[in-house]
């Protein structure tokens, strides 16, 4: 049996961090080269990860950020501005990892929806967008502190050389660098800036937003005779009743006050550092003063004002990253395996500007890569499919411009589009090397869910007509709708609202003016990253195996499963929720009359046991190549790369000798050996199927025809006439 061990590497057509490694880069210029040499491949290698959190450690994307002192607002910036404009040091790299506050609420939002499968009609989008609100941003912060302290006294308790101590060094410094996100970015510093006035400002108040009264804290005792005495806490010239303080909470304090003056460096400020003291060190005690109400209160509406434009900012400008990153993590979680046996998706990030890619003089680079990893008898590196998100939606870039009467707030067209030019180019090339390419259009209401249920795939269908009826067309498969994280009507935060004073009393406004709120406009998933992630994940057999229980053989890849045959897609699902209640039965006529496209459905169905479905399920696999009546399965394509590089390796190279026994009648050929198992769900040559060969010796050719269930495709391999050995 032949020994492919990996069936599912995928390269990434995009850009994560143009500050790191690129494809381009890498390989450098290859004019000339039949192939890269191993040191080459290798050091490509740095571009593949094997989970998301490998890639957001290797590619570590970031969002800039500086402060416009014209305006008094922070601004953001996917690319690093430009030095001559804003000093370096002026510029801070915010990392768009799941650690981040503001980020990290979308990954939660996205594993929540996963994990209930509830639909966008129902899904509680307010409980986890309250994420975003300055009192839930610090409860974290409160945890933090928390965990620093009780690992800081664990620390302390410990001699130098300790094992252990190690263990728990290594436990604090992720802990400050967690707690480092807070301080060095604008939001989250402000939220904490916030819930620090609004402790001080509105302690007392009455939970149904009365008044605050001025509190003089003081403690309760008994005299004497049994009466009631009240101790009031001393002023601030007053040293009596100080409060003593662990060693470890100093020790503490302390490390965080050099670690925030390194970090801010000549932005350090001292209100910032006590803030920061008071929210990571539990239990600081220098005894407060008097507060000055009035000056508190416009603090904390400044701050508020301020945290509300930076949230909206940074989200709006980090989006376009933020949705790739997404894409990445829904890519993996398609793999669902408790086997570490297990032949695990591989994903090949390019990290550079795909229109540069295609242009003549880069493309080469990537010919000579495929040349040199998808045409050896070692597949171990081989690619198999490709992800290109963000395809223009529109045919022209040229939209009508109307008269602006009234005041709208929709983001600017987007600048990173890909050219359906560019997809034909790239699909043309790709085909060559036997990879499916999943392409997706531009996130955003045009390429939902809820648009195609109201419109159907026709401008889907007008938008793919130049990439039909050519010979890479069964290589070229478009997929839709994008999956919806954060639809734009249910996207609205509130971050808090104004504080009012008359300098005795305070209250949080009742007014509608003083609410301060943002809209997100939507987060999506593009649906080349989840219809990539779920083939690659079914052309596992251990992924199968645990799907189907039974009739998987080990030894073969999914590469020959149809999702659309039987009931295998009730059984294989995607870990995407539900976002409609299924398409109109106009639509879905449409759909299936063509099969076009890769094509997510949101329709309520069970599985043969009856048990309720509550995640997206692929409703077509269809590539843009047609028999002439219906667009054609995308296994296909996958079958045949696979039988061709399997002839490849075990034929040596396609030695013609190696050929003819390779489709030979006898027991152990490879052919008879696919043959006998046509009963598993992963077999490569299923009930129904025809596989047929024709030898040229004159032309040094192989014609290899294939049936699938009545459908022809038929294949040329060059033959290597050495005679084998």
């Amino acid at each position: 049996m032949a020994d492919i061990r990996q069936c599912n590497r995928t390269v990434y057509f995009g850009v994560l961090n143009s500050e790191k490694d690129d494809f381009l880069t890498i390989s450098g210029d290859s004019r000339g080269l039949e192939g890269f040499d191993d040191t080459k491949v290798e050091e490509l290698e740095h571009l593949v990860v094997r989970s998301y959190a490998e890639a957001e450690r290797k590619f570590a994307p970031v969002v800039y950020s500086f402060f416009d002192a014209a305006k008094e607002e922070p601004v953001y910036t996917l690319e690093r501005p430009d030095s001559s404009i804003v000093p370096p040091e002026y510029v801070k790299e915010i990392p768009l990892v799941m650690n981040n506050p503001t980020v990290g609420m979308l990954y939660s939002m996205l594993d929540s929806k996963s994990a209930g499968g509830v639909k966008n009609v129902s899904f509680q989008y307010d409980s986890i967008l309250q994420q975003l609100i300055p009192k839930k941003v610090v409860l974290r912060a409160k945890q933090i502190r928390k965990e620093l302290l009780h690992n800081s006294a664990k620390y302390e308790a410990l001699p130098d050389g300790d094992p252990v101590k190690d263990d728990i060094g290594d436990t604090l410094n992720n802990l400050m660098a967690e707690a480092r996100e807070y301080f060095d970015n604008v939001p989250t510093l402000l939220a904490i800036g916030i819930e620090d006035c609004e402790a001080r400002l509105l302690l007392g108040a009455p939970e149904d937003g009365g008044k605050s009264e001025k509190i003089v804290a003081g403690l309760l005792n008994f005299g004497e005779d049994g009466t009631l005495k009240v101790l009031e806490e001393p002023k601030p010239d007053e040293t009596a009743l100080m409060i003593a303080e662990g060693e470890t909470n100093n020790k503490l304090a302390k490390i965080l006050e050099t670690d925030y003056e390194e970090t801010a460096g000549n932005e350090a400020s001292d209100y910032v550092k006590a803030l920061v003291v008071r929210t990571f060190s539990p239990l600081a005690t220098a005894t407060p003063g008097k507060i000055d109400l009035a000056k508190e209160a416009e603090n904390h509406n400044n701050m508020l004002d301020l945290y509300t434009k930076a949230q909206a900012s940074f989200i709006k400008s980090a989006k376009p990253a933020i949705e790739k990153m997404l894409g990445i993590y829904a890519y993996f979680a398609q793999y669902r395996v408790e086997s570490k046996s297990g032949m695990r998706p591989e994903l090949l990030i390019m990290n550079c500007d795909t229109e540069l890619l295609t242009q003549s003089v880069n493309i080469i680079r990537l010919r000579t890569y495929l040349e040199t990893v998808n045409s050896k008898t070692d597949t171990d590196k081989a690619i198999w499919f490709g992800i290109l998100p963000e395809v223009g939606i529109n045919a022209t870039a040229d939209e009508k411009e109307v008269k602006q009467v009234f005041k709208t707030s929709k983001t600017k067209k987007k600048t990173d589009i890909v050219s359906m030019e560019t997809v034909a180019t790239l699909a043309n090339l790709l085909s060559e090397y036997e990879v499916n390419l999943f392409f997706s259009f531009e996130t955003g209401p045009e390429t939902s869910f809820d648009k195609i249920s109201r419109e159907g795939i026709g401008v889907f269908q007008d938008r793919c007509a130049p990439l039909m009826d050519k010979d890479f067309s069964a290589y070229a498969v478009p997929c839709l709708p994008n999956i919806s994280v954060l639809p734009a009507a249910k996207s609205g935060v509130i971050t808090g609202k104004l504080i009012k004073t008359d300098g005795e009393t305070v209250e949080v406004s009742k007014e509608e003016e003083d609410i301060r709120r943002f809209w997100i406009s939507g987060v999506s998933i593009p649906a080349s990253f989840v219809a990539a992630g779920i083939v690659s994940a079914w052309v596992c057999p251990e992924f199968l195996k645990e799907k189907f229980r039974k009739d998987v053989d080990s030894t073969l890849p999914g590469c020959r499963f149809d999702v659309e045959s039987k009931n295998n897609a009730l059984v294989v699902t995607t870990t995407m929720a539900k976002e409609i209640s299924g398409y109109p039965q106009k639509v879905k006529n449409d759909i299936n009359h063509q099969g076009f496209g890769f094509i997510f459905g949101s329709e309520n169905l069970k599985t043969p046991k009856g048990k309720s479905i509550s995640h997206l399920t692929v409703y077509k696999a269809r590539s843009l190549a047609t028999d002439g009546n219906a667009h054609v399965p995308l296994f296909q394509t996958i079958t045949a790369a696979f039988f061709t590089r399997t002839l490849r390796m075990v034929s040596g190279d396609n030695k013609m000798d190696n050929v003819k026994a390779f489709f030979s009648a006898h027991p152990d050929s490879q052919f008879s050996k696919w043959t006998a198992q046509k009963d598993k769900v992963n077999a490569i040559i299923q009930a129904g199927d025809e596989v047929t060969y024709d030898i040229d010796p004159a032309s040094e050719t192989c014609d290899i025809n294939f049936k699938f269930g009545g459908v022809s495709k038929n294949l040329r391999v060059k033959l290597n006439l050495a005679t084998a050995t």
